[in-house]
Parts: structure tokens; C-alpha cells; sequence
């Protein structure tokens, strides 16, 4: 191996209790050519302040490099930054509430560098923070490779089901991959979700490993968020709303892939799943959510002319492009009968 940069970008906000343990499990491991690249997204506490003490103190503190955003600009920003700033042939997340096997990137990068790969993908455990007990989640069961054109999008496309994980932290990537491409994060909520709509199908080399490299830790009040709250900022929908339009408009550089008929049936999936979000806490928002904007989150991707040519999930296409089609109080009246029938409302 030629001893490559890996750069380990670790988002930091608000997670005091959390990120020693994070930075722990990057300090310490096995493969020693890292940059660690912490982007201070100007939290309240002082998990900074840990950070700060750790690249003095810590045997390899050195490896630490710490860049602060003039002011607070979610998640998906401070992603965002990393992938600019980063300086290693390769670019892993992580965030910093969660930590990694001591052995993840050298188990990564092996890979990655004897298969050239643009993303290498591995399993994660899901952890109870106060007892660390395991927790059910979605492990990979075998090693896959993807050399191919379309290979692995066609792989993640197989149906509506998910075949890799729904995440961005625990996937080794080629840093100019992602440059090339010109991924992007929403800043705030559902900040993953155009970027994740969007690497997959450019992907032409990838390996899966059933090797659990990765802890996600279950915590309360964790940056994942919940909608428990009496009253939801109704700009936090609209957000969602903004990144899933962009995830709709990019569908359009697909047409003529294999796989163009199921992405097309996943964003519709997943953006009526928003709808069915916005149906249910539609009283606790802070301001009114019209009927329109409601029905314009389920606007199509494709055209009716290429809905007809789908091959896969044809049904399930016409009946969304029809009902986004539909006056606005008839259209969300349908999205509520849809979801009850389906069980997300």
C-alpha cells in the first residue's frame, strides 16, 4: 500500500458528553496517515474545548486540524466544508456522537486501494449510549464488488427496498469522486438526502464489506432530532420541501439509465413520506402549511410520456404523478388516504 491521506471529517456541534469518545476511537487508530478535520459549527458547550484539549495533549493531537464556520450552518454545511477543505486521497464521515472500530480505516483503505474503488461501504453496530448494548439495525451479510458501469446503481436499484445503508458516515471515499461530481448536503434538514439521491448512480467502482467498522450510538436528543415537540418551526418542513425540489430536478441528468424507473419511484417514495410527516404534525406547526405546498412536494420527476415507457413500478407512478396533478385540498385529501392505507400517517 502507498501509505495514502485519509482525511476523517467529524462535524461538531453541541455533543459535549459524546465527543471524547469519538475522538478516542480516530486518535487511536491502527492506520497512523490521517488528518482529522473538525468543523466547529459554533455549538453552546464545550465540546470544542474538549477537542482543543485533545490536539494538545494527545500523542497524535498533531493529526487534528480545526476549522470554524463564522456561524452556525447545520450539518449538512459543515460536510460540506470538509469535502472542500480536505486534503487526503480519501474522505470518511463521522459524527461526532458516534466512534469507530480502532481498525476501521485500515480495513477501509486495504480495500479502497487494491480495488480503486470510488466508495468503499462497511456494516455498523447501532449501540444503547448509556449500557452500549447492541441494538437492531441494517448490517450487510456478504462482500459485494461493483467494476462496472451502472453495476452498483443498478444494484441499489433492484427495488424500493434499501441495499446499502441510509447514511454518509462509514463509506471510505476516492476525495476527487465526490470533487468531480460536485455532491452536496442540504445545510439543515433532511441534509443527506440529495446527496445520497445523487453518488450513488455515478459510483463505477465500490465494494460492500459485512465487516462492522462503524458504532452509531442511540442517545436521546441525538442530531437526528424527532418530532415530539408541541410546536414545530413550519420552516423545517419548508426546508425538507426546498431539498427534496432540488432532489427532483436532478433526477432529470438519469433519463436513459437502466435504473431511471425505480430512482425515480425511491425520491417519489421517499418524498411522500415527507407529506405524510408534514400530514401528521400539520396542527403543531408554527405557521400554516398550505394544501399547495403540500402538493407540490409530490411533484414527478418524469414525465407521463416516460411513465407509460417504465418498465418497473409503473402503477405506483401514475398514481403519484396523478394525484400531485390534482386541485390542491383533493390532492393532500388523497396523500392522507394513501398514507393511512400505507400506515406512515
Amino acid at each position: 500500500m502507498n501509505n495514502p491521506l485519509v482525511t476523517i471529517g467529524i462535524p461538531v456541534y453541541n455533543v459535549e458528553p459524546y465527543v471524547e469518545k469519538c475522538l478516542c476511537s480516530v486518535l487511536n487508530q491502527t492506520y497512523t496517515n490521517l488528518e482529522i478535520l473538525i468543523v466547529d459549527d459554533l455549538g453552546t458547550d464545550n465540546s470544542m474545548g474538549i477537542v482543543a484539549d485533545y490536539a494538545k495533549s494527545h500523542p497524535q493531537g498533531d493529526r487534528i486540524r480545526i476549522i470554524r464556520h463564522p456561524q452556525n450552518i447545520g450539518i449538512g454545511g459543515a460536510r460540506n466544508t470538509i469535502i472542500d477543505q480536505a486534503q487526503g486521497k480519501y474522505l470518511y464521515f463521522i459524527d461526532s456522537d458516534d466512534f469507530i472500530e480502532l481498525d476501521a480505516i485500515e480495513t477501509l483503505l486495504d480495500v479502497a486501494e487494491e480495488n480503486r474503488t470510488d466508495a468503499v461501504f462497511a456494516s455498523c453496530r447501532r449501540v444503547d449510549y448509556e449500557s452500549l448494548k447492541e441494538l437492531p439495525t441494517f448490517t450487510y451479510t456478504k462482500r459485494e464488488s461493483f467494476f462496472d458501469k451502472d453495476a452498483f446503481a443498478n444494484y441499489v436499484c433492484q427495488d424500493l427496498r434499501w441495499h446499502v445503508g441510509i447514511n454518509v458516515w462509514n463509506i471510505l471515499f476516492r476525495l476527487d469522486f465526490l470533487r468531480k461530481g460536485n455532491f452536496r448536503f442540504s445545510a439543515r434538514k433532511d441534509e443527506d438526502a440529495v446527496f445520497l439521491s445523487d453518488f450513488y448512480s455515478e459510483i463505477e467502482r465500490a465494494v460492500i464489506l459485512p465487516v462492522v467498522t462503524y458504532n452509531y450510538v442511540s442517545r436521546p436528543g441525538s442530531i437526528m432530532g424527532n418530532m415530539a415537540r408541541t410546536h414545530i418551526p413550519t420552516k423545517e418542513i419548508r426546508e425538507r420541501f426546498r431539498a427534496d425540489a432540488v432532489m427532483t430536478d436532478h433526477c432529470a441528468r438519469l433519463r436513459g439509465r437502466t435504473f431511471y424507473d425505480v430512482h425515480c419511484a425511491r425520491v417519489i417514495k421517499h418524498k411522500f413520506r415527507a407529506v405524510c410527516v408534514a400530514l401528521r404534525h400539520r396542527k403543531r406547526f408554527t405557521e400554516p402549511l398550505s394544501d399547495k405546498e403540500i402538493r407540490e412536494e409530490l411533484r414527478h420527476p418524469a414525465t407521463f410520456h416516460e411513465i407509460l415507457r417504465f418498465k418497473r413500478y409503473r402503477g405506483f407512478h401514475i398514481l403519484f404523478f396523478s394525484i400531485s396533478k390534482l386541485p390542491p385540498s383533493i390532492s393532500v385529501f388523497s396523500c392522507y388516504v394513501v398514507g393511512k392505507l400505507m400506515r406512515w400517517i
